[in-house]
């Protein structure tokens, strides 16, 4: 009875890490046919001989100045994650999806890997 369960967890793991592979294996088959081509002509001589000269005139010669501490307004753009604390931030939802899909790759690969021993 229970060998039959455990006997098919490891099919499922195997079957969706196949799954995987064969989707991985498609994308990078597919990249040439999804990357952008430019083809690159040549210019005429004539074509860069006739244009004409480019003049800007934005007046001023100040330069820009930097941001530093003294010159930073108080009231800056701060999104909703920047004010909560760290405690707030590991109860929502989004950090855990974030985490998970930075990690999980990495344990179906020792899965992988344990299984193809």
């Amino acid at each position: 009875g229970t060998s039959t369960q455990h006997g098919s967890l490891p099919r499922r793991v195997l079957s969706l890490l196949l799954w995987m592979f064969r989707a991985l294996l498609l994308l990078l088959l597919a990249q040439d046919a999804l990357s952008l081509q430019i083809a690159v002509r040549p210019l005429a001589p004539a074509t860069l001989s006739r244009s004409p000269a480019v003049h800007a005139q934005f007046g001023g010669g100040e330069k820009p100045k930097g941001l530093s501490r003294d010159s930073e307004p108080e009231e800056f753009f701060k999104t909703n994650m920047d004010a909560m604390s760290d405690e707030e931030k590991l109860k929502s939802p989004v950090v855990w999806i974030g985490l998970s899909i930075l990690v999980l790759p990495f344990i179906a690969g020792v899965i992988a890997l344990e299984f193809s021993k």
